[in-house]
Formats: structure tokens, C-alpha cells, sequence
């Protein structure tokens, strides 16, 4: 097994892991707690997740993408971390009381506070993780994202049952980099020195500049609908949203996620070479669209099911929002990973580019849709994802010089398999059977699942053999 499927699959179970303990710790506080509480937690964190962004993609991608000696740069990145990170909690910490007049909410501020002492203590082994993912040693990190995934899981169900709302779902903030920080020391014993190297900077921040940016600027796009839903529409709307959002991005963010976490330190180490780049890229979309595109496109037609049997009738507003969601996280599921593979080759100034005419268009489209409540909004989503990875997709053509046909070639055995799974979904659908809901959610399961298994073997052969050999070689180990 290569060495790029080999992290794929410990990046894939780290941030899939870490996503299904998130998610059944979701259902449970959902059917403790209202969609306010949820939706005050989205208010927050829309300003929050700066400074995570900053954490996560800032300084540390210069450090994963630098070649040789890099001492100096581990112990430069490391302090400016941590005194970024400073500097951005004391700034969410001295503007909570303008965003919770924003928001005319009250509440806000009390998840904002706790956010802030996760970011510091998040910020300690912020460095130390990068040179986890810089050596792919994606196992350890799937090790310590899970442990404090759990930990502070379980901490958040506490204090629901026993506390209140607002801290059972700001506890997840603190516990979790907490124990991230931590854990990272025992993986990754790189010495750091009391010192700044000056000669470090220019080339650093340069770099990094031109990721941050790209990563601020990609949050804001992501976050500017929660923004204004959350401004016009209000805490319980925004609730709803955001449960929505969750799943509508489970493709995009969590499973490509884990993707593009291998792809770049991958592409970095072979930027000198565009073939091998090619044949990565055309690889890596076409095992993407097989895993993701049946998983968004399926649960889209299982939704109503799907909602009332885990969350209960209380948030069945959230279906044909869900639906639409599942559509635009299918289709950027795939054409995402464009992302990391541009700035692998050194063009992180693509990426910034891409994505300021991404939070442009984005922000005209939601202002024109929220007045028209939250189906509109998720409308604007699905336009912006159309007109984003189609441009996406051009400069992969211009800089990597993979040709458009070749990416449908390598997506329609998929897209093939895919419409057969619609078909039989959407027969079932109009069938309109009338049994217990939970024993029809698991029978479309059942039969969506076998419809694309059944067409993957007759459209999508290489793709069911590679899973096959995956499968026998586990078995075999």
C-alpha cells in the first residue's frame, strides 16, 4: 500500500472518528437541549473560529511545507503561535459585549469566554501537531484526536444532564485542546528554543500569509451564512442551520478533509514533479466521488427518516434545508482537494484568490436569499459551491494541466453507479409505504446500499476491485 493511502486511511479514521463521537454526542444533547442553545453556540462560533483557522492553517503550513533543516523554523512557529494566540483571545475576549449586542443575546458571551481559554491552551502543541502531520504520522494523531474527542464528550453529556446547556456545549472547547496538547508531546519530542529567528520571518510569514489568508477567507465563506441567519432570522433558526450544516458538510469537511490533510505534505514533497502530481490528483478525486458521492446524495433521500428517527420530531424543520446541503457538500466533496494540491506546488495565492471571489459572490447571494427565510439561504449555498468548483476545477486545468475530460472520465463510472442508487431511492419514495418509520429508514439503507454496490461492480470496476484487494489484504494482516 502506498504511502498516500496508507495516512489517507489513519487521516480518514482520525477526523471520521472523531466526527461519529461528535455526532452521537450531538444527537444526545440534541434530545436534552432546544436548536436556541445550539444556534447561541453557532452565534459564537462564527467569531471563534478565526482564531482557530489561524491555529490550524496559519503558521504551521509553512512548517509542513519546508524542506530541509528546520529546527529554527519549529521554535520561531511555535512562539508566534503561541503569541498570536494570545492576542486573538484577548480580541474575542474584549469584543464579546459588541457581539452579543450583534446578536441581541445575552447568552453568547458565556461560550465566547470558554473559547478563549481552549484557545490558549490549544495553541501550546498547535506546532508540535503540524510536525505530527509533516511526518505523517497520522496514527498518533488519531489516537489523541480520539481520546480527547471522548473525554470532553463525555464531560459536555455531564453537564447537560447536570448543569446547564451553554456549558455542556462550550465544554468541548476547553477539554478537547486541553488533552490535544498534551498528548502531542509524547509523539513529537522536538526541543524548542527560547528564540524568534529574524531570518526565518520573511520567508515564513510570506508563505503563510498567502495560506492564511486563503483559510480566512475560505472560513469566512463557509461562515458568512451562519452570520447573517444568525443576525435576521435568530437563535432558533440558526439551531436549525446548524444541525443541517453538520451533516451537509460531513462529506466535505470530514471525509475530504481527511483526504486534503495527506494531499498537501504529499504534493509538497513531490512539487518538482507534475506527472506524478497529475496522476495523484485524477486518483485521489475518483476514489473520492466513489466513497462521498453515494453518502451525500443517499442521506439526501433518506432524510426525513433519517431526522426523525435521531433527533425526534422537534427538528424536522430541518430536512429540506438537510437535502439541499447534502447536494452542495456532494459536488465540493470532490473538487476541493484542488485546494491543497495548488498550495503543495507553491500557488497558496490561488487559493486566496479563489476564495475571495468566493466570499464575495457568497455574501451577495445570502443577503438576497435570507430575507426570504432559510430554504433561500441554502439555495445561495448550493449556487456558490456550482460557481466555486467549477472555477476550481479551471485552474487545476491552467496550473497542473489536468484536462476537464479527464476529471469526468475518472468521475463517471461513479456518476453511473450513483444514478442507478437515485433511481431505486427515489422508486421507494414514490411507493409512499406505510410502515414504522424506523424499519423504512433502515430498509432504504439496505437497498441504497446494494443498488450501488450492484453498480458499482457493472460501471465502476476498478474502484470495487480496489476496495476488494483493501479488504482481502486487512483480512490477510
Amino acid at each position: 500500500m502506498s504511502s498516500i493511502s496508507r495516512n489517507t486511511i489513519w487521516s480518514f479514521f482520525s477526523i471520521v472518528g472523531v466526527q461519529f463521537i461528535n455526532i452521537l454526542t450531538n444527537v444526545v444533547l440534541a434530545r436534552i437541549l432546544s436548536p436556541e442553545t445550539f444556534g447561541i453556540l453557532g452565534m459564537a462560533i462564527v467569531f471563534a473560529g478565526f482564531a482557530f483557522v489561524v491555529q490550524e492553517a496559519g503558521l504551521n503550513s509553512y512548517l509542513i511545507f519546508k524542506k530541509g533543516e528546520i529546527q529554527k523554523v519549529i521554535s520561531t512557529t511555535f512562539w508566534l503561535n503561541i503569541i498570536f494566540s494570545f492576542i486573538l483571545a484577548g480580541i474575542l475576549h474584549f469584543s464579546s459585549g459588541a457581539i452579543v449586542n450583534f446578536y441581541n443575546n445575552k447568552q453568547v458571551i458565556t461560550i465566547l469566554n470558554f473559547i478563549c481559554i481552549g484557545i490558549l491552551v490549544g495553541s501550546i502543541g498547535s506546532t508540535h501537531r503540524a510536525l505530527l502531520i509533516k511526518n505523517n504520522q497520522f496514527k498518533d494523531i488519531t489516537k489523541i484526536d480520539i481520546l480527547a474527542e471522548v473525554v470532553s464528550s463525555i464531560a459536555a453529556i455531564l453537564l447537560a444532564l447536570y448543569t446547564n446547556g451553554l456549558l455542556a456545549v462550550s465544554a468541548k472547547y476547553v477539554f478537547r485542546p486541553l488533552i490535544q496538547s498534551l498528548l502531542v508531546f509524547n509523539y513529537s519530542r522536538h526541543r524548542i528554543k527560547f528564540k524568534i529567528y529574524i531570518e526565518e520571518l520573511k520567508e515564513l510569514i510570506l508563505y503563510s500569509g498567502n495560506v492564511l489568508g486563503s483559510q480566512l477567507l475560505m472560513y469566512m465563506n463557509n461562515n458568512v451564512d451562519f452570520f447573517l441567519v444568525g443576525r435576521f432570522l435568530g437563535d432558533k433558526i440558526l439551531g436549525i442551520y446548524t444541525l443541517a450544516f453538520q451533516w451537509g458538510a460531513l462529506a466535505r469537511y470530514y471525509l475530504s478533509g481527511a483526504v486534503m490533510r495527506v494531499v498537501f505534505p504529499e504534493v509538497s514533497r513531490q512539487q518538482d514533479d507534475p506527472s506524478k502530481l497529475k496522476g495523484m490528483y485524477l486518483n485521489v478525486i475518483s476514489k473520492l466521488a466513489f466513497i462521498t458521492l453515494p453518502i451525500c446524495f443517499g442521506l439526501a433521500l433518506v432524510a426525513h427518516e433519517f431526522i426523525y428517527v435521531l433527533y425526534g420530531e422537534k427538528w424536522m424543520d430541518v430536512v429540506p434545508i438537510l437535502q439541499l446541503l447534502l447536494l452542495a457538500g456532494g459536488i465540493s466533496s470532490v473538487s476541493v482537494v484542488g485546494g491543497p494540491v495548488l498550495r503543495g506546488m507553491g500557488r497558496p495565492d490561488l487559493e486566496m484568490k479563489l476564495s475571495v471571489f468566493s466570499f464575495i459572490s457568497f455574501t451577495a447571494l445570502v443577503l438576497a436569499g435570507v430575507k426570504h427565510g432559510l430554504l433561500a439561504v441554502a439555495i445561495a449555498e448550493c449556487c456558490r459551491v456550482v460557481l466555486i468548483e467549477t472555477t476550481r476545477l479551471w485552474l487545476i486545468r491552467k496550473y497542473l494541466g489536468v484536462p476537464v475530460r479527464a476529471v469526468f472520465k475518472q468521475l463517471m463510472p461513479t456518476v453511473q453507479s450513483l444514478v442507478l442508487m437515485i433511481i431505486v431511492l427515489y422508486g421507494i419514495n414514490l411507493l409512499a409505504i406505510e410502515v414504522n418509520v424506523l424499519i423504512l429508514f433502515v430498509l432504504k439503507i439496505a437497498i441504497g446500499v446494494a443498488a450501488y454496490i450492484a453498480g458499482s461492480f457493472i460501471f465502476n470496476k476498478s474502484q470495487s476491485k480496489w476496495i476488494l484487494n483493501y479488504v482481502k489484504k486487512k483480512q490477510a494482516a
